[in-house]
């Protein structure tokens, strides 16, 4: 019993350790192609293009053919029969209007497509930009958690000699539990986050930025208000407004006449009488037959009338909104230039004087408190005001990078491959 427990003991530490799987390091370039290959609602909306591929095929569908039996005393006494083949075809111009609305209809779904795959690359920017900020804020508040790890270490050193109050203790511990705090708060973000980012690029494993500092992005779409008219959503919008007045046509081609046209083939059995006066038999393999034509018109006009006028109204109504939207794009893009103008310059200002004076006060105020020239008081404050100024700088750098995302959104300046 032993033996075979020690064996079993013995298998037991050659099993092999199961390892988790390594969250993926992507690119920002990386997570949006990720991202336009895999995304699940960018390939639900892909298929609606190959769906309206199909439906133009249905363009040129034409009515069942209508094959009639009639067997029975049709013309006499005896059992005779009469076959019929009908068709009616819709007046030419119908296909005509209906394979246009058709391309157009496809153009449309292609050009939703392309507005899903520019909102989509703006997300994806979006949370990756967020990532990176969280992780340049993650360094300054281990560089802070140093300096106040140090400063407590102080602190309580000088409490137990009598040099420092409890509440000098008490107010540095306080700090440095507060820059404790932010970091795991900073670490719940960046898990949100790429679990977002995850999400958007359709990934099963964990994903997360590739690791550098947030840095300013570059643009030369500022100014260029002409840039919006390639936005997809607009050119989606235009497109609808296309098919809108294209349905007015087809409602109005579908007003015109039906064309129809017949053959039949009959027996008539029995002594049938000719103009020449003889009454010859015709046996029931006999067979005679015709063709025949017609046209189908409305004689009641209202319905007909009422829908046009409605797809009239509803592509009138369509091109409004399209307007409209063009008006409010024109206004989003003004708005965006201007908070780049507005953050641009605070940007300025926090790389020409803030920060180097940021630095110059963590600086001296480290110099002055191990030289014993300030107290932990007025070293915390000066810790604070570099605190503040870095975590300023850090979101009006991502607020400008957000603007540059935002005029290429509105642009529609993005790379699908």
């Amino acid at each position: 019993m032993k033996l075979k427990l020690i064996f079993f003991c013995v298998v037991l530490s050659f099993k092999p350790a199961v390892h988790e799987a390594q969250p993926r390091v992507v690119s920002m370039d990386e997570a949006i192609r990720f991202a336009l290959k895999n995304n699940l609602g960018l390939q639900s909306t892909a298929l609606e293009v190959d769906v309206e591929m199909q439906r133009k095929k249905a363009s040129t569908e034409i009515p069942k053919t209508e094959v009639m039996l009639m067997v029975g005393q049709i013309n006499s006494v005896l059992i005779d029969n009469n076959v019929q083949i009908l068709q009616t075809i819709p007046f030419p111009t119908v296909f005509t209007s209906q394979s246009k609305l058709g391309e157009l209809r496809v153009q449309s779904s292609k050009y939703k497509k392309a507005a899903s795959e520019n909102e989509l690359v703006f997300q994806v920017k979006q949370v990756y930009l967020n990532l990176l900020y969280l992780q340049s804020q993650q360094n300054l508040l281990h560089r802070l958690d140093s300096l106040f790890s140090t400063l407590v270490e102080h602190a309580a050193l000088r409490y137990k000699t009598g040099e420092a109050t409890l509440l000098q203790k008490t107010g540095v511990e306080t700090q440095y539990k507060e820059v404790q705090n932010l970091l795991h708060e900073n670490a719940s973000d960046q898990l949100t986050n790429s679990n977002q980012l995850r999400i958007l690029m359709g990934e099963q494993q964990e994903v997360i930025a590739a690791y550098q500092a947030l840095q300013p992005l570059t643009t030369t779409l500022v100014d260029d208000i002409d840039q919006i008219t390639n936005n997809p959503q607009l050119e989606y919008r235009r497109s609808l407004t296309s098919v809108a007045f294209q349905e007015k046509r087809v409602e109005a081609n579908n007003a015109l006449p039906d064309l129809s046209f017949g053959y039949f083939n009959q027996n008539l059995p029995g002594y049938q009488q000719q103009t020449d006066g003889t009454n010859p038999y015709f046996s029931p393999g006999y067979r005679f037959n015709g063709f025949m034509v017609g046209i189908s018109v409305p004689i009641w006009f209202a319905p007909n009338s009422a829908r046009i006028k409605s797809s009239t109204l509803r592509a009138t109504s369509t091109r409004l909104n399209t307007d409209y939207y063009e008006k409010q794009l024109s206004g989003e893009w003004q708005k965006a230039v201007q908070q780049f103008h507005k953050q641009q310059r605070s940007l300025d200002y926090y790389k020409q004087s803030a920060l180097p004076n940021a630095e110059l006060i963590l600086h001296q105020s480290q110099k002055a408190y191990d030289a014993g020239e300030i107290g932990q008081a007025d070293y915390r404050l000066n810790l604070q005001q570099v605190l503040s100024i870095e975590e300023s700088y850090l979101k009006t750098l991502l607020q400008y990078n957000y603007c540059i995302i935002t005029l290429e959104f509105l642009s529609g300046k993005y790379s699908p491959n």
